[in-house]
């Protein structure tokens, strides 16, 4: 009995360990399998954002081949195709303006006047004389047909009155100088002298200028001669006309380059009835450079630097493939390629900076969308 109560006593114990130890293992293994169901669910979702791929929004257009003219441009300065600086021919005060600064003139209008009476009193004692001349030739003419008279004499009279012609032609020019007239039609610009002031034959008393058409004067570099040539085509804007653009020709390259500045003078002449331009505006001309027929033309925001050169990115099968090209000429933010790229291909147009090669990308504008759904 006494062993029962020993092996009872040694045995509970042992039994109470090994319930411990077996609840211990239920309790693990419990564990163990839901962790291993929220292992497994995450799993899953992890897997499900490996299949979504990150892709570049981009706009598309297809490479297509047009014609396409590259310039240069140029700054110059207005000039009033005709203007004269204008003197009276004699000497005088001024009695009387008669075209106001700003005043439209045709030719031949009177501009202003001189105090005539001397060159009136002139012109009167010339045709006084030349009547008495004329008078004295005609009776002599006659008597040498009596015989009354010698030829020498008769040849004298005749000199003397041809001198009081031109005597009375002389002075009647000189009056009819003191009017100052328009010499084309134009615009009374500027006047030097008022009425009172004495004007003299080196004395400017006003500017015309002609504003009908105008001159364009710009210096073009030497390394662009080959490129301008008179009856060539030119257009000139001003930024105080933004959205007008003016045309020309080129009237005139000079013969000669100028040996501080390396460049050539040019005239570009244009249509100016409006008076838009005035003279002394600075405006900017645009010449062509060159012409190309059935070019590859981008827009310039396309092409993008590489370690290699200038690229762009093509939408090949969803990617972004970079494409390294040759640039012939850059204009009005639009580049002609040279090489690199056949009309037809898919250019893509906008986002090409944020690209990189292989990339996944997803057509928003330019084409149907080529995303996985």
């Amino acid at each position: 009995m006494g062993r029962n109560m020993v092996g009872t006593v040694f045995s509970s114990p042992l039994r109470r360990a090994e319930v411990c130890r077996n609840s211990w293992i239920v309790a693990f293994a419990a564990g163990a399998v839901l962790l291993a169901g929220c292992g497994g669910e995450k799993g899953a979702d992890g897997a499900g954002e490996a299949k979504r791929v990150r892709r570049v929004a981009v706009e598309t257009a297809p490479v297509e081949r047009r014609s396409f003219t590259d310039y240069f441009e140029l700054l110059g300065t207005v000039h009033g195709n005709r203007e004269a600086t204008m003197v009276f021919e004699v000497g005088g005060v001024v009695e009387e303006v008669i075209a106001r600064k700003g005043s439209f003139v045709k030719k031949g209008d009177p501009i202003a006047r001189l105090d005539d009476e001397l060159y009136r009193a002139g012109l009167d004692e010339a045709e006084a004389a030349l009547v008495i001349a004329k008078e004295t030739y005609e009776r002599s003419t006659a008597l040498k047909e009596k015989g009354a008279i010698a030829e020498h004499d008769l040849s004298s009279l005749r000199q003397e009155y041809e001198m009081a012609k031109a005597r009375r032609a002389g002075a009647k020019a000189r009056w009819e100088r003191t009017v100052l007239r328009a010499p084309f039609d134009g615009y009374v610009d500027e006047r030097f002298l008022d009425e009172g002031d004495y004007a003299s034959p080196v004395s400017p008393f006003v500017r015309v200028i002609d504003l009908s058409t105008v001159k364009v004067e710009t210096p073009v570099p030497e390394a662009h001669l080959a490129l301008v040539h008179e009856g060539g085509d030119a257009w000139i804007t001003a930024g105080q006309y933004e959205n007008r653009v003016f045309e020309g020709k080129i009237t005139f390259v000079s013969r000669e380059v100028d040996r501080s500045t390396r460049t050539v003078g040019v005239e570009v002449t244009l249509d100016n009835r409006d008076g838009a331009l005035r003279p002394g505006m600075t405006v900017r001309a645009r010449l062509v450079r060159k012409i190309y027929e059935e070019a590859i033309v981008v827009p310039q925001d396309a092409v993008v630097n590489t370690e290699h050169g200038p690229g762009v990115f093509l939408a090949v099968d969803g990617e972004a493939e970079m494409r390294n090209v040759g640039v012939e000429a850059v204009y009005n933010e639009l580049a002609v390629i040279g090489s690199g790229l056949e009309a037809g291909e898919t250019l893509i147009t906008t986002g090409a900076r944020d690209l990189v090669e292989g990339e996944a990308i997803e057509i928003v504008s330019g084409g149907e969308a080529d995303v996985d759904h």
